[in-house]
């Protein structure tokens, strides 16, 4: 049967021995931080976090939480410069070599910026993603409307990064206090086996 549109996520890659999915759709519209602050530390948690790991998984099963890994997602954030440049020094700076250490361990997070830029063709890697409008349409990625990322602003104490409906990436001066739409993304545990599906809507991967 045909995957139904709530159930179906997409595949981002594959990360050590996790498999890193995206739900297809927005799971709504939520502030990233309703006390406008985008400050993401051991101690210190914005509101996105909750929303990803109480509000939304807890409307899952126990047995497809149980196949969500605990991950430790990078909330270092990056700057501005970085956040909109090339995807690969985009991930360089989140998650890369010259990405901060801070991590928090969840379940449940939302893309990073360079997770969008890689979803477009590879002919759009060398441009910035500030100007990957015109590289839209050739990214599975793309939703259309203002989307929310897991990377906050390191420059500033109440901005992060989102897509823009016209498939950009910025902050554009957006306050963390804003409702965008969120897609969760989580990884699968090492122990999730394939069962069966190539991999379309009409004929979905199924896991064990």
């Amino acid at each position: 049967a045909t995957c139904p549109a709530a159930n179906l996520y997409r595949i981002i890659g594959v990360f050590g021995n996790e498999v890193k999915l995206i739900k297809n759709t927005s799971y709504g519209s939520y502030a990233w931080d309703s006390g406008n602050s985008n400050t993401w530390n051991s101690s210190t948690k914005p509101d996105i976090r909750t929303t990803l790991n109480s509000t939304f998984l807890n409307t899952l099963s126990s047995t497809w939480q149980n196949k969500i890994a605990t991950h430790a997602y990078k909330v270092g954030g990056i700057t501005y410069t970085n956040g909109v440049s090339t995807p690969r020094t985009a991930y360089n700076y989140e998650v890369g070599s010259s990405s901060s250490s801070t991590t928090d361990n969840m379940k449940i997070g939302l893309m990073y910026v360079s997770d969008y830029g890689f979803a477009a063709s590879n002919s759009a890697w060398t441009s910035t993603l500030g100007s990957y409008s015109s590289s839209r349409d050739n990214n599975w990625m793309y939703l259309g409307s203002y989307e929310w990322t897991i990377s906050r602003d390191s420059s500033h104490s109440n901005f992060a990064f989102y897509v823009h409906s016209s498939g950009t990436v910025t902050y554009d001066m957006y306050l963390v206090s804003y409702s965008r739409a969120v897609r969760p993304v989580f990884y699968l545990t090492s122990s999730t086996e394939y069962l069966s599906g190539s991999g379309t809507s009409s004929d979905p991967i199924r896991i064990q």
